[in-house]
């Protein structure tokens, strides 16, 4: 069994996994450090889990899945709200230029490939930043394709759903600050991100201070030398990325039926697929989601789950349970 060093130097979200995992009684070791490799085994069935993926997750949906122009491509052939957008590579600059014109600013920029919100540009509202967001993206070297996309202006969620029709979801909120009338940005963030910290008891991450938030302050003549008023919120970024500094509340029990059922539509679009996280954008996640209202950004084939079951505010969702109830369905009936 996994424990002590070994367990504390595994990734947040695999050790949440295993933890679920050891719980129910299923053998766990250590294969390889580097690649967080493990073997999970328990009566004869014996799993590799890399990272939290395993057997059950086919390959073919998972790669699919993490190609975002080609999974969007699909949602739009079963009917699913996804962002208008189209792909580029590094010999199609000139092109994507004129797209970004063609579909109107604010547009967002993106790798085709990736996750944690890396490499990702939103509010470019000319040609000069969208070529510079270009630039930094196939600088990143992580895809040689990118997105340009529509901005479309709503809340962000992260809807976890599994076949088995089990979900969860959070609200995730851009990193900002609140005044207290006397404390700079800088210092605000510092504060926050060391009440985070110290200890920490949940998801949450520091409040990163980068050319993003640099950028996204300019925009309302601010900087981060900028003392808000006692009471006044500051957003620092667009995007809603928890790594970055974003806040995250459970939102399970507040949700429309509709968001699920969309969200369980989607999961069935990668064939094989027994859970996934939709990156959910709505202008009102409470109502009934018509085409209009809401926008599928990405389906992430491995998804966080350190965020549902610690997240900043609201009621902890064991989402754990979830996916182990998938990986080794014999066990569920000892899942108290």
């Amino acid at each position: 069994m996994l424990e002590g060093r070994e367990l504390e130097g595994l990734h947040t979200n695999q050790r949440l996994l295993v933890m679920e995992l050891q719980r129910r009684g299923i053998y766990v070791r250590l294969l390889n450090k580097n690649m967080a490799l493990l073997e999970a085994s328990y009566n004869g069935h014996k799993e590799f889990i890399l990272d939290r993926d395993s057997s059950i997750c086919p390959y073919p949906a998972t790669v699919i899945s993490g190609k975002k122009h080609l999974a969007k491509a699909l949602m739009r052939q079963s009917r699913i709200s996804v962002p208008a957008g189209e792909i580029f590579s590094a010999n199609s600059i000139d092109d994507a230029l004129l797209y970004a014109q063609e579909i109107g600013f604010p547009v967002v920029a993106k790798p085709n490939f990736g996750s944690h919100g890396d490499g990702v540009h939103m509010d470019l509202e000319n040609l000069c930043q969208v070529k510079i967001a270009i630039d930094d993206i196939i600088q990143l070297g992580s895809s040689k394709y990118f997105l340009i996309e529509e901005q479309f202006e709503g809340k962000e969620y992260r809807v976890f759903i599994t076949k088995n029709n089990d979900y969860a979801v959070l609200h995730r909120d851009p990193a900002h600050v609140i005044g207290d009338g006397k404390s700079t940005i800088e210092q605000l963030a510092n504060i926050e991100s060391y009440r985070r910290m110290n200890p920490r008891t949940t998801c949450l991450c520091p409040v990163r201070l980068d050319d993003v938030v640099d950028r996204y302050l300019r925009r309302s003549e601010k900087d981060i030398s900028y003392i808000p008023e006692k009471d006044e919120e500051v957003y620092l970024r667009h995007n809603s990325n928890v790594a970055a500094g974003g806040m995250c509340e459970d939102y399970t029990d507040k949700v429309h039926p509709s968001v699920i059922e969309i969200s369980k539509k989607a999961l069935a679009v990668f064939h094989g697929l027994p859970y996934a996280g939709m990156d959910f954008l709505s202008k009102d996640i409470t109502a009934e989601q018509t085409a209009e209202m809401y926008r599928i950004l990405e389906v992430n084939s491995i998804p966080g789950i350190h965020m549902h079951m610690r997240p900043g505010r609201g009621k902890p969702r064991n989402v754990d349970k979830y996916m182990v109830d998938m990986i080794f369905p014999e066990t569920r009936r000892n899942n108290g």
